[in-house]
């Protein structure tokens, strides 16, 4: 019994860790007003045709048959690493979105602008379950490299799993915060440029 306390110490201990330290992080480095010409400079590009690629089963099924178990399971390592910079750099894109439609969406309140509101909503909600996702994917992803390089006895998984959370498609999911990112740049009046960079 004494164990399970000590285990759920510190689960809230890492829990409160973790939502002190994100809110320090966004009190220091986050900006209460965010442009759409002032996130395009810090968008990180991602090839999605790369990354279907990458995340595509007969792909992975035909390495899996064609090279030997340690050189596939080194392949497999390089490969979820390629994952994890994508998947990274499409939480980033999402972040900085999220910020841009959180203020068009204040914005707009103002200037009652149904549209710009209707669809700075949804895209807010699209980022935040985009982000939320993709940090279980890349915990998820972490996890396998472990299991890749201290079980070497145990399968390696298919990369492919790592697209979905049950129906949730991380890559169909970022193309929809690209295109309601355009569809809000047209609603407020911009250029649309925001998802070119993406």
């Amino acid at each position: 019994m004494n164990v399970e306390i000590v285990l759920a110490a510190l689960f809230l201990f890492a829990v409160v860790g973790t939502v002190s330290f994100e809110s320090l992080y966004r009190w220091i480095y986050s900006f209460s007003e965010r442009t759409e010409q002032e996130i395009i400079p810090h968008l990180r590009e991602v090839n999605l045709e790369q990354l279907k690629d990458l995340l595509n089963l007969a792909d992975e099924g035909y390495l899996r048959l064609n090279l030997s178990p340690v050189a596939f399971r080194q392949e497999q390592r390089r490969r979820i690493y390629l994952t994890l910079e994508y998947y990274g750099r499409m939480s980033h894109n999402a972040l900085l979105v999220r910020d841009w439609a959180s203020t068009e969406l204040r914005k707009s309140r103002k200037t009652r602008n149904g549209e710009a509101t209707s669809v700075s909503t949804q895209l807010n909600n699209t980022c935040v379950e985009f982000r939320i996702c993709t940090l279980i994917t890349r915990i998820r992803l972490h996890a396998w490299l472990f299991r890749i390089k201290a079980l070497p006895f145990v399968s390696i998984p298919f990369l492919a799993e790592a697209r979905r959370i049950d129906s949730f498609d991380l890559v169909y999911s970022y193309e929809r915060i690209k295109q309601e990112a355009e569809k809000l740049s047209r609603a407020c009046g911009y250029q649309g440029k925001l998802a070119q960079g993406m």
